[in-house]
């Protein structure tokens, strides 16, 4: 049984939290136009049971989402679902994400070595090297519809990657672990 119960409303998304009495508790009221900025900037990635619960509670409702809106959400399904696989297909490590704070993360095992992945760094790595590409070269508005058709093509039956999308995040990550091996750590913070 899940710990929280999300519904939509008229107002946007409540999640609610099971008690220990069996109760459910308010934790939140979501506005819909607030769900994808969110979704995208890792308010429940913590927790990614919780984060698809509202992710199909706000593709049910009757919200009026812009293609920036879709964008968001396909970008958050296909690098969580590649997460999802490479943790089926590899495993997990324990890091130390911040001194003396522990997270667990998948790996990726890839023809150049392995690397470690986490939602939010696979999320801006999409957005750069795959969107923005897109975006380059059509235009903001038709590229962003672009990339919104490239991500569902990625994603395959029952919320995994097709095989092009598997495809297309390997390489992207043999191409970091690559430059990494060639070029060294960069200076500054990167998404991998």
């Amino acid at each position: 049984m899940s710990r929280y119960h999300v519904e939509n409303t008229s107002d946007g998304i409540k999640i609610s939290q099971h008690t220990a009495e069996r109760l459910y508790a308010h934790v939140d009221l979501i506005p819909y136009a607030d769900v994808m900025p969110l979704l995208d900037a890792g308010e429940w990635d913590e927790d990614t049971d919780l984060a698809l619960a509202i992710a199909v509670k706000w593709g049910e409702s009757d919200y009026d989402y812009t293609n920036e809106d879709a964008l968001l959400m396909w970008r958050w399904l296909i690098a969580y679902a590649f997460n999802r696989e490479q943790r089926e297909a590899n495993g997990t490590v324990t890091v130390e994400w911040r001194p003396g704070e522990f997270k667990e993360c998948a790996v990726y095992q890839g023809e150049y070595g392995a690397i470690n992945l986490y939602l939010a760094a696979e999320r801006f790595a999409m957005a750069n090297n795959i969107e923005g590409a897109l975006i380059e070269k059509y235009g903001a508005e038709q590229g962003t519809i672009n990339a919104v058709q490239f991500y569902a093509a990625m994603r395959g039956e029952r919320g995994g990657l097709s095989e092009m999308g598997r495809e297309v995040l390997s390489e992207l990550h043999d191409g970091f672990i690559q430059q990494i091996h060639e070029s060294g750590m960069p200076e500054a913070p990167t998404a991998h």
